[in-house]
């Protein structure tokens, strides 16, 4: 019993022996794996503005931002950063801002 569970263990721990493996004949080589269909070609992608780029018309820009979302992101919060900070220095009496509001000096 110690001898079955001992080969039992090692033909599932150590590579097999290939003895149930069929032979090779000499005389017929294995057959070739048939060759692979081409995958179709995919169109390549095309811009929205290529029809305009190959009839050589101008590129109609009207309707299209002239400054990229992130950036207009940014510039709103450096603008509510420089508020807060002046409201901040305003509570503790310390007069920050524009010297001129909507084309009137402010005194000094």
């Amino acid at each position: 019993m110690l001898r079955r569970s001992l080969r039992r263990l090692l033909a599932r721990l150590l590579p097999g022996t290939g003895t149930r493996r069929p032979r090779a004949t000499a005389e017929a080589p294995p057959p070739e794996p048939p060759p692979r269909p081409e995958p179709p070609a995919r169109p390549l992608p095309r811009s929205p503005y290529a029809r305009e780029a190959a009839e050589d018309r101008p590129v109609d820009v009207s309707g299209v931002p002239l400054a990229r979302p992130y950036y207009r992101a940014a510039e709103r919060c450096l603008l509510q950063a420089e508020r807060r900070l002046a409201l901040a220095l305003a509570l503790e009496g310390v007069d920050y801002g524009p010297a001129v509001i909507h084309g009137v000096a402010l005194p000094v």
